[in-house]
């Protein structure tokens, strides 16, 4: 008998080591997949604070150039180890791809000339007549072209088919007119009002740009809303702020 209970005993031991063994090894799987995307993390800000550093001293550098007079010249050295370095438009544009979502999509943070930006890579820029909204898809470019009309402190008269003026694929313009009504309400189309752009002025690297027309018509006063997105090759229209006359 007290064989027995003494080898039951053995047994009770030799299958909670097993059970402790398991649970040990389980808990460490699970801290390492919890602990990867941290990892991933970490190491991905740490380049985004080298790529910084390094494109504010690149910064800093073309200004004491500049500030010598023209003429002046110098050699900057940097290296790139991650990511890709082009320049276009007068920009010095360095690209990274990460995992880790380090910055909000679609938004940039400005810091002097330098702008860190996530998936946003809209540009806009004014003219005497037009509001200009474009993105880039790889190596393919999208524009919206909208017509600008009075202001918000000076309203003038429009139709909602002169809103959009053209919009083009690789500078290829679209066929077709863009006619905007309310309930197909004739009435409804043509109005006192203005156009504006958020943001306003030339900007690029914007995660999103809308242009906003206001219209007062006879059957209803509202908002019609022409947003295009970064990577896009589309506009977006949303009807806001409707109130019935």
């Amino acid at each position: 008998m007290k064989k027995k209970f003494n080898s039951r005993k053995k047994g009770q031991i030799w299958i909670s080591a097993i059970i402790y063994t398991l649970v040990s090894i389980l808990a460490l799987v699970i801290i390492l997949n919890t602990g990867i995307p941290l990892l991933t993390e970490l190491r991905e800000r740490a380049v985004l604070e080298r790529v910084r550093g390094i494109a504010i001293e690149l910064d800093n550098q073309i200004r004491e150039i500049a500030s010598q007079g023209e003429g002046s010249q110098a050699t900057a050295a940097f290296d790139v180890r991650d990511g890709k370095v082009r320049f276009e438009d007068n920009e010095f544009i360095w690209e990274v791809e990460t995992e880790s979502e380090l910055i909000s999509p679609k938004t940039s943070t400005k810091l002097g000339n330098l702008v860190i930006a996530s998936n946003a890579n809209i540009k806009t820029y004014e003219t005497a007549g037009y509001y200009v909204m474009e993105t880039r898809i790889e190596n393919d470019t999208f524009r919206a072209v909208i017509n600008k009309f009075g202001s918000s402190d000076s309203w003038v008269t429009f139709n909602t088919s002169q809103i959009i003026e053209n919009v083009s694929y690789n500078g290829i313009n679209m066929n077709g007119t863009f006619t905007f009504s309310m309930n197909n309400d004739e009435t409804s189309k043509t109005g006192n009002g203005y156009t504006e752009m958020v943001p306003a002025g030339n900007n690029t690297d914007v995660g999103r740009a809308r242009v906003i027309a206001h219209l007062n018509t006879t059957f209803v006063e509202y908002d019609l809303e022409f947003i295009l997105d970064s990577y896009a090759d589309f506009l977006t229209v949303n009807v806001r702020n409707v109130e019935v006359n």
